[in-house]
């Protein structure tokens, strides 16, 4: 498997004001770190494909991506209009080179690729989404997981085989050849049982020019979200005075340069010092990490993807 080695500026913020900001100095880069998996999803006319993202058991995941099999395709498929492919830079394999001998009665076939983080369990669920009456395992659908590894490209496709009268979920390792192995998938858990492992703490900042999410450092907590704007600087200081930073915790703020001159990116570097957080605080650079992982506007830098790039390079994976 090709690496793929990330090599970006860290830049520690030792800013003691807010107009401080323009004397971030650069640092070399603490650590390289793979690309997360990638995983190429087949949809068309006639199939419902689910994915759900971080799936600790099938009651509890992260987020739910319809993959195929919405009433929307259909219309379109009906009219003739195929969905468009959507590419992250996964190599071509025979199944997306012969992807036409799939367009039958109407079949629309295409794919989509989308980022996975390494270590996350990722469950794909599926079913015949027409009218005929052919289901699969008597309407339940069926399932397949597996855990994504760091670099990785996988495919996942339904099987049918209405003469035999039966379907499955095939996942496919693909080498950077474009060839493919079969990946053994494994049956989740129908609810979690027992606490999640415990995570080394840490706190994540993922912001942009509009917005601002993070996530706290304390255990188990959930993403919150902040307008990055002038009405919401009180609640800006409000977070960061109350977050659980304790003396040793990480702080990584992943931004793009535009976001200096924002109302948070003005604000920020006085706010940490402020909590005498400084010295813990790497800043990675957004437009930086979202080339080298071939991410697009369809499949953005997300705050999962940030925070698998922010534990690596803290050495928690």
């Amino acid at each position: 498997m090709q690496i793929r080695l990330l090599s970006l500026a860290l830049l520690a913020l030792v800013c003691a004001d807010a107009h401080a900001v323009e004397d971030l100095a650069p640092q070399e880069a603490a650590a390289t770190v793979e690309r997360p998996a990638r995983i190429r999803l087949f949809g068309q006319n006639g199939v419902g494909l689910t994915m759900y993202t971080n799936a600790r058991c099938k009651d509890e995941y992260d987020e739910e991506v319809e993959a195929s099999g919405s009433i929307g395709h259909y219309f379109k498929a009906m009219v003739r209009k195929k969905p468009e492919n959507v590419t992250i830079g996964m190599p071509e394999t025979a199944d997306t080179r012969n992807l036409a001998t799939r367009d039958q009665l109407w079949a629309s076939p295409y794919y989509a690729e989308h980022p996975l983080v390494p270590g996350q369990p990722v469950m794909l669920k599926a079913n015949v989404a027409n009218g005929s009456g052919w289901t699969c395992n008597r309407g339940r659908g069926i399932e397949a997981s597996f855990v994504p590894e760091p670099g990785v490209d996988y495919e996942g496709d339904m099987i049918r085989d209405f003469e035999g009268g039966s379907c499955g979920i095939a996942l496919r390792r693909i080498a950077p050849d474009g060839t493919t192995t079969p990946v053994i998938s494994r049956m989740m858990a129908p609810k979690c049982e027992g606490e999640p492992a415990p995570t080394p703490s840490l706190m994540v900042m993922l912001m942009d020019p509009d917005n601002l999410q993070y996530r706290l450092a304390e255990e188990g907590a959930g993403i919150d979200e902040l307008d990055n704007d002038e009405d919401s600087l009180e609640d800006l200081e409000e977070m960061i005075a109350d977050a659980p930073i304790a003396p040793g915790v990480p702080v990584c703020i992943v931004a793009s340069d535009e976001t200096n001159s924002s109302e948070f990116g003005k604000k920020l570097p006085a706010l940490l010092e402020k909590r005498g957080a400084q010295a813990q605080v790497t800043r990675v650079d957004a437009k930086a990490l979202t080339a080298e992982w071939n991410l697009t506007e369809q499949r953005p830098l997300s705050f999962a993807l940030a925070e698998y790039y922010c534990r690596s390079i803290a050495g928690q994976r």
